[in-house]
């Protein structure tokens, strides 16, 4: 395993920039890499043992592959150093740019579009963003994380369209891609690359069986309220309720489809499954894998999951990795056609 962590740092000189490029591989005792789908961006930490002064400042930027493919590029925003020389560095990508608090006023604009206004005004290098099928009439949003406005968008996106769609900084580029198109066909789970796993089934942390959606009417003076809710599951689990304000343009028989649509999708037992396995480099959050694990019902059979968590460990010449998947009991599996 060929393992290269090049770090840039740039100087300024009396008279010139200067640029430097050191490789830290050899000098590092343990990387560490995590996706998430939603609400954060990338983030790679690396250990290694240091005599003297740091080598590396914070905002240095730092590039990570193995056996020559890229899987991470990103800055330097935290150092840290025990009394050994033990230093710990934690590298993020571009989204922890957009933490940044904003105000927007988006009209008849694809989650594409919004994207790349974002990314244009915080200097961001976007890459392929795909197009949805969607725009949005109005989005306003006041003094809002950029991540929250793009992931809030993200979610509506997938509601209205119908289909899965992941932003992610993919080594340097903002991308918006739909999930059918990162597919792996490495199957995890009985004989294949499984070392561990953990599943857990829950209607605790997000589970609603019944949806209340309010609309403000200027007309009135009073919300409009529209309900959905399933006797069945109240009976069976007490009553679960979502409650939510929604755009007041929105008609009544949209805020009736999406009180349905919510229902749907949260009227399920939770099913979490986290995957402990053989490191494959392409896997990332976002992606589909085939998983088969025989003593759990569901999947008794391989079935294609969407994974919301990865986490990959570089020791030595040790790569594993951490793959948390959920809801793939109400979802049926992804659809790639």
């Amino acid at each position: 395993m060929d393992v290269s962590i090049r770090i840039q740092t740039v100087t300024e000189g009396q008279s010139e920039t200067i640029t430097t490029v050191l490789e830290y591989a050899n000098l590092t005792t343990e990387i560490e890499l995590t996706t998430q789908r939603y609400d954060n961006p990338g983030k790679m930490t690396f250990t290694c043992i240091e005599t003297g002064q740091h080598s590396i400042d914070v905002g240095s930027s730092v590039s990570f592959s193995v056996d020559g493919v890229p899987l991470f590029y990103g800055y330097i925003f935290t150092v840290e150093r025990s009394k050994d020389g033990e230093t710990t560095y934690t590298a993020y990508d571009q989204l922890r740019y957009l933490k940044a608090n904003a105000s927007y006023v988006f009209e008849a604009m694809s989650l594409g579009q919004i994207i790349q206004q974002i990314a244009g005004d915080f200097g961001l290098v976007c890459g392929t963003l795909e197009d949805t099928g969607y725009a949005f009439p109005c989005l306003i949003k006041e003094n809002e994380s950029c991540l929250d406005i793009i992931f809030s968008a993200l979610t509506e996106t997938i509601y209205r369209t119908g289909r899965i769609f992941n932003f992610y900084d993919s080594n340097g580029s903002l991308m918006l891609t739909e999930a059918k198109n990162m597919y792996v066909n490495t199957l995890v789970g009985d004989g294949s690359l499984l070392t561990d796993y953990t599943y857990k089934r829950d209607i605790d942390s997000d589970t609603y069986n019944r949806v209340k959606l309010v609309r403000a009417n200027s007309e009135t003076g009073k919300a409009d309220v529209y309900v959905h809710e399933d006797t069945e599951t109240i009976k069976k689990w007490g009553l679960l309720q979502y409650y939510d304000e929604v755009d007041e343009n929105m008609n009544e028989a949209q805020i009736d489809q999406l009180c349905q649509t919510y229902l749907e999708y949260y009227n399920r037992v939770l099913q979490t499954l986290t995957v402990d396995a053989i490191g494959v480099k392409e896997v990332r959050a976002g992606t589909i894998v085939p998983v088969r694990i025989g003593v759990i019902k569901d999947l008794e059979i391989s079935r294609l999951l969407l994974a919301e968590k990865v986490t990959h460990k570089f020791e030595a010449d040790s790569h594993t990795m951490s793959i948390e998947v959920k809801d793939f009991g109400q979802l049926g599996g992804v659809s790639i056609v």
